[in-house]
């Protein structure tokens, strides 16, 4: 019976433990999404600024007279490029650093699963152990129980 008790103990102890290893992939994953949003919507903004100067460079070409117009606002698109490379190797170095913060993460858990599942094993080694020691209690017992029932029929013919 305390077997029983002790091993729903440790499949409930190890179900808690996967639900929450479950929740906290899952929040792995949704951040991993994120991230993923956010770098597509960078892409798309990148290819509407790559369609908007191909766009400028037509229209230089087209009218002589705005030339100078034209330059100047090929240097601010230039700027928004190099603040956009900035900001694009800013969100690098942060999802560098996230990952750094889910692998130390990840090795914890890792610690922590394989320490609680030496102390399971340490357990079950000390019950194996009992279990061993409570049937060398029960062998002895049952030679001693087959011992005495032989003198008694033997007393009980002997008669």
């Amino acid at each position: 019976m305390e077997e029983k008790t002790i091993l729903a103990q440790i499949l409930q102890a190890l179900d808690l433990y996967a639900a929450d290893m479950r929740k906290q992939f899952e929040a792995l994953y949704e951040k991993f999404d994120s991230l993923q949003h956010q770098v597509q919507a960078l892409n798309e903004q990148t290819n509407m600024m790559n369609k908007r100067i191909g766009d400028m460079d037509r229209r230089i070409e087209e009218m002589d007279k705005r030339i100078e117009d034209m330059d100047k606002h090929i240097e601010e698109m230039d700027n928004r490029m190099e603040g956009m490379n900035g900001r694009l190797q800013e969100m690098d170095g942060r999802i560098e650093e996230m990952d750094g913060r889910f692998e130390r993460q990840i090795a914890q858990l890792e610690r922590t699963v394989n320490e609680r599942f030496e102390r399971l094993e340490a357990k079950l080694g000390h019950i194996r152990v009992e279990l061993a020691e409570t049937q060398e209690t029960v062998d002895f017992h049952s030679v001693k129980i087959a011992q005495h029932d032989r003198k008694i029929r033997h007393l009980l013919h002997t008669r």
